[in-house]
């Protein structure tokens, strides 16, 4: 086993517990915050050492962030998620100044370059965040600037991710099984760029390993589809039709997180590739959808670490 330590938040969710397995399955000593007590014992399951506490209290998991040597922040907790983000980069900076943490992987969104409409985006491009993620662009800058206190700082940038049964393309998964309908927002016609969970975990031991700090990278699968492309391969895929959800409806139910989805994205994971060495495994949605649906059934039905 390595003698790297490697603090994770969020290790209890849908991306934080995949990236947190995979690090472990690669040899690193995984530490998981978590405030779920009866996890525990998953999470010792998959090689990971949970830390009972929560970003609110960080007298709960601040000696164990001290004594690693690199931190992930994945956290999300959407009743007080910028609150929350703050928090964590506060902790990591500590973890910095006091500790022994040299490396810091921060988890942004590809939304933060917002609607794309025809053109492919990448971290080149002048952001334009959708306003459910605004505050990210400036949470960006201020992980990069802890790069101050000898700390190597790398943005991560997800496009919408899939697999498993979480997530936005899970939840159309189980609305096709308990409703026998899949809905898309609008007409369908926006584009959504798309990654796998395993190749975001993937992306991020390639960072830990490889990134030199000061690097921002999107990540996608490089094979977009539209809402309603997705929508329809799984409607047949489980049998079930798929439907337009009117927009004006979108929004008046999910607010910004229904403006994100009524938005069309482009982009480019050309950097990540180049300077990480990774390449997904899984290159498009379409052509998996009959394994990921039952990925996601086997999933639904497995605790998750």
């Amino acid at each position: 086993m390595s003698s790297e330590k490697v603090f994770v938040t969020g290790v209890t969710g849908y991306l934080g517990g995949a990236i947190a397995t995979r690090l472990a399955r690669a040899g690193y000593q995984v530490f998981g915050l978590t405030r779920v007590s009866d996890r525990a014992g998953v999470l010792a399951a998959a090689g990971i050492h949970p830390v009972l506490g929560s970003l609110a209290k960080p007298d709960t998991f601040m000696a164990a962030l001290k004594n690693c040597d690199a931190a992930i922040h994945v956290a999300l907790d959407p009743t007080d998620v910028v609150r929350q983000d703050q928090r964590a980069l506060e902790a990591v900076r500590l973890g910095a100044m006091d500790g022994r943490v040299r490396r810091f992987l921060y988890t942004s969104n590809a939304w933060v370059h917002g609607d794309t409409g025809d053109a492919v985006k990448n971290e080149a491009s002048e952001l334009n965040p959708l306003d459910l993620v605004r505050w990210r662009a400036a949470h960006e800058d201020v992980a990069l600037d802890l790069s101050e206190h000898d700390l190597k700082v790398v943005v991560l940038r997800p496009a919408i991710v899939y697999g498993g049964a979480g997530g936005i393309v899970g939840a159309m998964f189980a609305e096709a099984h308990e409703q026998n309908v899949v809905h898309y927002p609008g007409t369908g016609a926006q584009y959504w760029s798309l990654i796998h969970r395993d190749d975001v975990a993937e992306a991020y031991l390639r960072a830990l390993e490889r990134a030199n700090g000061g690097e921002r990278y999107l990540l996608t699968d490089g094979a977009p589809a539209t809402a309603r492309q997705i929508a329809t391969a799984i409607a047949t895929t489980t049998g079930v039709q798929a439907r337009s959800q009117d927009a004006a409806d979108v929004l008046k139910q999910s607010g910004l997180r229904g403006r994100a989805l009524l938005a069309s994205q482009r982009l480019s994971s050309d950097r990540a590739h180049l300077e990480l060495g990774w390449t997904p495994r899984h290159t498009s949605f379409l052509d998996e959808v009959g394994q990921l649906d039952i990925e996601f059934l086997d999933t639904r039905s497995t605790p998750v670490a």
